[in-house]
């Protein structure tokens, strides 16, 4: 079945990602070896360390240096330009469509990993209500999240569709059954890579998905995956309403 990562830094020189064309060549092929055919290409951006315009040029440059050397690769992928923006309480008065994934209103957005700012749910409706499709990247990996997965019904409920990072899943054992029962539970929408080299979180996409399938059954994986298909051609999935967990003897059930 055809995968799509919503979430990856391959893009050669932009970030703390692909330090090289060859490099993200290298990833590309990875990707394309594990299933993978459709590909966000999202960059950070923080409104407080860089200009917009600044950051689409740059971006838009190593995405030009990087198509060159691909067509000549003979992989198959089909990518698309975004970014991976820094949340901040002046997303909900920005016109942040340059910033949103090519040819849709999908914005990949990433919080402090250990400040839950409070107006968050509000910020996110806010961009909603303009059209906008907010998606939350690697949630696991905030400490706040860990703490009370809870807080992503609020931004289910706000709008927000959610992500979670394929190597939390494989490769963070200690968090692994928390993980598993936020997808059964309904929290996670779809799985990404946030890959940025081959040794920082190499793509494994794969490997999450027959884990999900073997944990939590064929349906949960088919709706991972559709789900991330439905969000690059700039849909916007129907999903169930998340169950809120309980927390018995200091674990999340």
């Amino acid at each position: 079945m055809t995968m799509t990562d919503l979430h990856s830094h391959i893009l050669p020189g932009v970030d703390d990602g692909s330090k090289s064309v060859e490099m993200s060549l290298d990833l590309l092929r990875r990707q394309y070896e594990d299933k993978v055919t459709q590909i966000a290409l999202t960059p950070h951006f923080n409104f407080e360390k860089q200009s917009m315009q600044e950051f689409l040029q740059k971006r838009n440059n190593a995405a030009r240096e990087l198509g060159l050397v691909f067509q000549k690769s003979g992989l198959v992928q089909r990518m698309k330009l975004g970014a991976e923006v820094f949340y901040s309480s002046q997303l909900a008065e920005t016109d942040v469509k340059p910033l949103c994934l090519t040819g849709t209103q999908l914005l990949l957005i990433e919080f402090h990993p250990a400040y839950y700012p409070t107006e968050a749910a509000d910020v996110l409706y806010q961009l909603t209500r303009r059209g906008i499709v907010p998606l939350i990247a690697h949630v696991e990996r905030y400490v706040f999240v860990r703490e009370d997965p809870n807080l992503l019904c609020d931004l289910i409920e706000a709008g927000a569709y959610t992500q979670m990072n394929a190597t939390s899943l494989v490769m963070h054992k200690k968090h692994q059954k928390l993980f598993l029962r936020m997808i059964r539970r309904g929290m996670i929408d779809v799985l990404g890579t946030d890959t940025h080299s081959p040794t920082k979180r190499p793509p494994k996409l794969g490997a999450a998905m027959s884990l999900v399938n073997k944990k939590c059954g064929e349906n949960a994986m088919r709706q991972l995956i559709k789900n991330a298909n439905t969000l690059f051609k700039g849909g916007q999935p129907s999903r169930p309403v998340p169950q809120p967990m309980r927390q018995i003897l200091g674990h999340w059930m």
